[in-house]
C-alpha cells in the first residue's frame, strides 16, 4: 500500500506539479522583479525632464506597405519630440505597389523634421535597417516597423531613458496588441485576439522588465527599438545568419559590451495588429523558436549557469522553455492513455481540470500584477478583457505546439522567414524524425545480425 502511493505521487508529481511548481515559480519572480523595477528604475526615469534632446533617426523598413505605412508616419508625425530634432528614413526593399506614392504624400505633409527614402534593388528586413543604419547622423538609431503605430510620447520615453541611464546600449520600446472591436469579428478570432494581447502586455510589462532589473533581455523587439550610435556602429549590424536578426543583434551587443545595459522601456509603447489567422501566428512563433535555437548556438559563451540571475544565460532559457516544457508534450498523448492503462476516467478529468485550473491562477495573478502597474488607459482596457484569464492557459497550450514546431524546423528545414500552415509542417518534420529513426534501428539490426551471422560461422 505505502509503495503503491508513493508510486502514485511520483508519477503524478513529475508530470503535473513539476512543471507547475516551475512555472509558478517563474511567475513569482516576476512578480517581484517588475515590482522592483517599476519602483527603483521606472518611477524615477519618469520624473526626469529632458532640457537637452539629443538628435534622433528613426528607420523604417517597409516592403509593399500601402496599406500601413502612412498610418505609420503619421504616428511619428505625431510624437510630442521636438520635430527639428527628428530624421526619418524610408527604406523601400523592392516593393512593387503603391508604396512609393504613399511616402511622396506622406513627404508632402507639414514636418519640422528630415524624410527622405530610400530605395533597394533588392529584398529583405536586414540589408533595409543597414542601408538606413548607413545614411543615418543621428546620435540615437530607433528602428519602426512600417505595420507599427507609436504612442504619440513613445520617441521621448524612449530618448529619456537613454538620457537617464548613461550606461544604456541599447532598449526595446513595449510592443502592444491593437485594440480591436468584436463586432463583425467571429468570437474564437476575438478570443485569439485579447489572449494575444494579454500575453504581449505581461510578456513586456512584467517579464522583460525583470529581464531588464537583471540585464538578462534576450530579444530587443524588431517593431521598436533603440540604439546608441556608436555602440550600434561597433557591430556587424544586422544580419541573415538566423530567421531572428533581432535576436542575434542582442546577443552581440551583451558579448561586446558586458558592462551596459540593454532594457525594457515600459513607457515607450508600440502598437501592432493581432495576427489576422492562426496560420500566421504560428508563422511567428515558429520563426521566433528558431530564431533562439539559432542565435544561441552562435554565441556558446552565454551557456553558462542556469541558476543565475542577472546577465544572460542560454542555459536557463533552454531549460525553462525547452527542457522542463516538454512534459506538456507528453500531457497531449499521456492523458488519453491513462484510461486505457486502467485509471478510472474520473480521476483523468480531474487531473486535467486541475492542471487547467493552476495555470488559470497564474494567469490571473500575471493580470493582477500587470494591472497594478499600468496607466489609466491600460487598467481600463484590462477590465475590458478580465475574461481571457478563462481562454489564456488554452491560448498558451496551442503556442506551444507551434514553438515545437519551430524547435522541429530546426533539426529538419534550412532557416526562412515564411513557413507553411502548421498541420503540414509539423507533420513532415515528425515524419522526417521517425524516417531518421527506423533507419538507425535498421542500420542497428543490420549490424546485430552481421555480427550473430560471423559468430555462427566462427562456431561451425
Amino acid at each position: 500500500m505505502t509503495s503503491t502511493l508513493i508510486g502514485f505521487f511520483i508519477f503524478w508529481g513529475v508530470w503535473l506539479f513539476v512543471p507547475l511548481l516551475i512555472d509558478g515559480t517563474t511567475a513569482i519572480s516576476y512578480f517581484f522583479g517588475a515590482w522592483k523595477y517599476d519602483r527603483t528604475i521606472r518611477r524615477k526615469r519618469e520624473a526626469l525632464e529632458l532640457k537637452d534632446f539629443p538628435s534622433v533617426t528613426i528607420i523604417v523598413p517597409v516592403h509593399n506597405g500601402e496599406l500601413y505605412l502612412a498610418a505609420c508616419l503619421e504616428s511619428i508625425r505625431d510624437q510630442t519630440y521636438p520635430h527639428d530634432k527628428l530624421q526619418i528614413i524610408v527604406v523601400d526593399n523592392l516593393s512593387n505597389d503603391r508604396t512609393q506614392e504613399v511616402f511622396n504624400e506622406e513627404a508632402a505633409k507639414p514636418f519640422g523634421g528630415r524624410m527622405q527614402v530610400i530605395s533597394l534593388s533588392f529584398t529583405g528586413k536586414s540589408w533595409a535597417l543597414n542601408a538606413g543604419i548607413h545614411v543615418s547622423d543621428s546620435e540615437l538609431i530607433f528602428n519602426v516597423d512600417s505595420d507599427t503605430l507609436l504612442k504619440e510620447d513613445a520617441i521621448y520615453n524612449m530618448v529619456r531613458a537613454f538620457v537617464y541611464h548613461q550606461d544604456l546600449a541599447a532598449a526595446t520600446g513595449t510592443v502592444e496588441i491593437m485594440s480591436i472591436e468584436s463586432a463583425n469579428m467571429h468570437p474564437v478570432r476575438y478570443a485569439m485576439a485579447q489572449a494575444e494581447y494579454v500575453e504581449y502586455y505581461v510578456a513586456f510589462r512584467i517579464g522583460r522588465q525583470y529581464q531588464s532589473l537583471n540585464n538578462s533581455l534576450l530579444t530587443i523587439a524588431g517593431a521598436f527599438s533603440g540604439f546608441r550610435r556608436e555602440v550600434l556602429l561597433q557591430t556587424s549590424l544586422y544580419n541573415n545568419m538566423t530567421v531572428s536578426e533581432d535576436t542575434n543583434l542582442t546577443f552581440e551587443i551583451h558579448e561586446k559590451f558586458p558592462h551596459m545595459r540593454i532594457m525594457a522601456i515600459a513607457e515607450a509603447i508600440a502598437y501592432v495588429e493581432p495576427s489576422p489567422t492562426l496560420g500566421a501566428l504560428y508563422s511567428q512563433r515558429v520563426r521566433w523558436m528558431r530564431g533562439e535555437l539559432e542565435v544561441m548556438s552562435l554565441f556558446p559563451g552565454f551557456l553558462r549557469n542556469p541558476m543565475r540571475i542577472k546577465g544572460v544565460s542560454s542555459s536557463k532559457a533552454l531549460l525553462i522553455d525547452h527542457t522542463l516544457a516538454f512534459p506538456r508534450v507528453v500531457w497531449t498523448f499521456l492523458f488519453p492513455l491513462m484510461y486505457f492503462m486502467g485509471y478510472p476516467l474520473r480521476l483523468v478529468v480531474s487531473a486535467m481540470l486541475t492542471m487547467y485550473v493552476a495555470y488559470i491562477i497564474f494567469d490571473i495573478l500575471y493580470m493582477l500584477v500587470g494591472y497594478a502597474l499600468a496607466d489609466e488607459a491600460s487598467r481600463k482596457r484590462l477590465k475590458s478583457v478580465w475574461w481571457v484569464f478563462m481562454v489564456l492557459p488554452a491560448f498558451r497550450y496551442v503556442t506551444f505546439w507551434f514553438r515545437f514546431g519551430g524547435f522541429l524546423e530546426v533539426l529538419t528545414e534550412p532557416p526562412t522567414w515564411r513557413v507553411r500552415n502548421p498541420w503540414t509542417q509539423t507533420a513532415d518534420a515528425l515524419l522526417q524524425i521517425r524516417m531518421g529513426v527506423v533507419a538507425t534501428l535498421t542500420q542497428m539490426f543490420h549490424s546485430r545480425l552481421v555480427s550473430v551471422l560471423v559468430q555462427l560461422l566462427r562456431g561451425g
